[in-house]
């Protein structure tokens, strides 16, 4: 097998073939436990290992204040929380409360060693459409630019995205929850509703655990992509239950030892790689595990999907125990 790997990674460029790993790999070869990121090690190990965090909670700034826009009172806190001297800091999102969100973006980096976006309470989005057409926006709610970010806490992000169903355009990639640049991320236990569009997408990033998460959007509702892994390496994603109108869990180029385990898919389209190579770009997908996942009613099974004419490679491994009532699909 390591000689297969040799040639196939020699290859600058060729028309794109699914290559199927030998049977007989075991997956821990592929994908040591040492090097994968797990719930313990990322995130309690650390948050144990450092003085009690620094809250800072969005109310204290403003928020909660029925049917008004908390953006400001959000950044607020959060470059307070983002800037704060002490070890780890917390950027606290209260319980029992509903907070109205627009477009916004979480930077860092921060000087707090460690960050974690604690959502307990329901962050709602604009129902209108022109708050992002007007000013040319595709993201909801992004972070960017953080290293050791936890985001958890078993609140509910709510998109709003009926209004994006009936006016789908593929053109606008609109997303939900936005991760770019982030190392060290862990975003668990978490319910994401009705996007816009994609409801978690992770680019640019390096070591991140996904877990936990309750993703769901009507079966009929377009590009509702569950979970999108664009460009990144080191992607854990795991138990996490997804019904939306798309791919539960869509993988593109640039991305490289991505772990998919114990996910329920359904209705959806099921799990993909792809698409990729659109307009004759090269693209680059290698090192993709998928097991232990259910699928169910889905429209297709685990996939890859390539445009006709194209320029890549890809190194892919479908592993056993996947109970699917749609078959594999490669086109």
């Amino acid at each position: 097998m390591g000689l297969e790997r040799l040639l196939l990674a020699s290859i600058i460029a060729m028309s794109i073939f699914p290559c199927m790993l030998l049977p007989s790999a075991n997956s821990e070869e592929v994908f040591p436990e040492a090097e994968a990121p797990t719930a313990e090690s990322s995130d309690e190990l650390w948050l144990r290992s450092w003085p009690p965090a620094r809250v800072v909670s969005v109310d204290d700034y403003g928020a909660g204040a029925t049917g008004c826009d908390d953006t400001e009172a959000f950044l607020a806190a959060w470059r307070e929380a983002c800037n704060s001297s002490d070890y780890h800091s917390m950027f606290l999102v209260p319980e029992g409360k509903t907070y109205l969100l627009m477009p916004v973006s979480f930077r860092g980096p921060c000087r707090a060693t460690s960050i974690t976006a604690m959502i307990k309470g329901t962050l709602e989005a604009p129902s209108n459409r022109s708050v992002w057409l007007d000013h040319n926006l595709q993201e909801w709610i992004t972070f960017e630019g953080i290293d050791r970010l936890h985001v958890l806490g078993g609140g509910t992000l709510n998109g709003n995205g009926q209004q994006w169903w009936i006016n789908s355009c593929k053109l606008n990639k609109s997303m939900a929850l936005y991760f770019r640049r982030c190392t060290h991320l862990v975003v668990e236990d978490l319910e994401v509703r009705d996007s816009m569009q994609m409801h978690v997408a992770i680019a640019y990033s390096w070591n991140v655990l996904v877990s936990k998460l309750f993703i769901t959007a009507p079966g009929w509702s377009p590009n509702t992509d569950g979970i999108h892994v664009s460009n990144s390496k080191e992607v854990s994603v795991s138990e996490c239950s997804i019904s939306t109108g798309d791919d539960c869990v869509s993988i593109v180029t640039g991305s490289m030892f991505v772990r998919v385990t114990g996910v329920f898919c359904g209705p959806g389209h099921g799990i993909s790689i792809g698409s990729l190579g659109a307009n004759k770009s090269w693209a680059h997908v290698s090192d993709v595990l998928v097991e232990k996942a259910t699928l169910l009613g889905t429209t297709n099974g685990v996939r890859i999907k390539t445009w006709q004419v194209m320029h890549g490679l890809l190194v892919a491994e479908w592993h056993g125990n996947l109970d699917s009532s749609s078959l594999f699909s490669e086109f």
